[in-house]
């Protein structure tokens, strides 16, 4: 069954962690800084792959596409950091990737990969991360979200966006490995689809903020439960898969027809539509 995938996952991770950390070896940390003056661009598409380390993505406001510092273990990984522009210049593309060079360690002595990246807040950006063993911090305030994808895999997970996206964001698509998942203001992003797959840990997923539009969004938990909450004036719908192990709490919802209800949903002038599939911690709905 699938919740024995998970605890299968979780238990290799812990694991494989755990073994790694028994090794002192002293971290040989390095810096590196990089970034790009804006030109013509009139979108930027990042790409990132941080295996281990802390990631934290942010606003460049100044005059940049983007920003990039980087702290690492040179004895063991290499930055490969890059910038093009295609369509005539219009379009700007960051892929940055650190590398093993060696053999990946956890140091003891706390001495972990980091990496800040800061992408221009004058247009809009699509942005494609994956991250590895660490915490992920994505400071989405003031950014035009055109596109989210993240995926993390051992560690917490932080993102926040405390204002309304001036642009529309086609779709965000977030998956947890194990840890705890927290989001605020999702509500600002402005999103058509989102989707969210959880792994081995807990999520808070808060859709605070301004909802512009309708939208569609799939939620499926793995082990650890996933609590959403939402703005009251929010119609919503959800559509359930319920696992014999799992549990739908679902405030101020009533069953009707094949869904559950909010008891505003008829009337709402913003509708979202939810469709999920429980796992082992079950699924809940609350109000800000």
């Amino acid at each position: 069954m699938k919740y024995r995938h998970w605890i299968l996952i979780a238990s290799l991770a812990l694991s494989s962690a755990a073994c790694v950390i028994e090794n002192h070896a002293p971290a040989e940390m390095a810096s590196i800084s990089s970034s790009q003056p804006k030109g013509q661009e009139t979108t930027i598409d990042a790409e990132v792959q941080f295996p281990i380390g802390t990631l934290e993505v942010g606003g460049e406001r100044g005059g940049a596409a983007y920003s990039l510092d980087v702290d690492y273990d040179k004895s063991s990984y290499e930055p490969d950091i890059r910038y093009t522009t295609a369509d005539g210049g219009g379009r700007g593309v960051l892929t940055f990737r650190l590398e093993g060079g060696g053999k990946p360690q956890i140091r003891a002595d706390r001495q972990q990969n980091r990496a800040r990246l800061n992408l221009s807040t004058a247009v809009p950006v699509r942005m494609r991360l994956n991250s590895g063993v660490g915490d992920t911090r994505l400071s989405l305030t003031g950014l035009q979200v055109a596109r989210l994808e993240l995926e993390a895999g051992v560690g917490e997970a932080r993102l926040s966006m405390y204002e309304p996206n001036p642009v529309v964001c086609d779709a965000v698509r977030i998956k947890s490995g194990v840890g705890q998942m927290t989001a605020t203001g999702l509500g600002n992003l402005n999103f058509r689809d989102f989707e969210f797959e959880g792994g081995v840990g807990g999520a808070s997923l808060e859709f605070s903020g301004q909802i512009q539009q309708d939208a569609n969004l799939r939620i499926q938990v793995g082990i650890g439960g996933v609590s959403v909450r939402l703005p009251r004036e929010i119609g919503v719908r959800v559509d359930a898969e319920k696992n014999f192990l799992s549990g739908l709490h679902l405030e101020g919802l009533s069953r009707r027809d094949s869904g559950y209800y909010s008891e505003n949903y008829d009337k709402a002038k913003v509708r979202l539509s939810f469709r999920v599939a429980t796992g082992v911690g079950g699924f809940r709905i609350s109000w800000l």
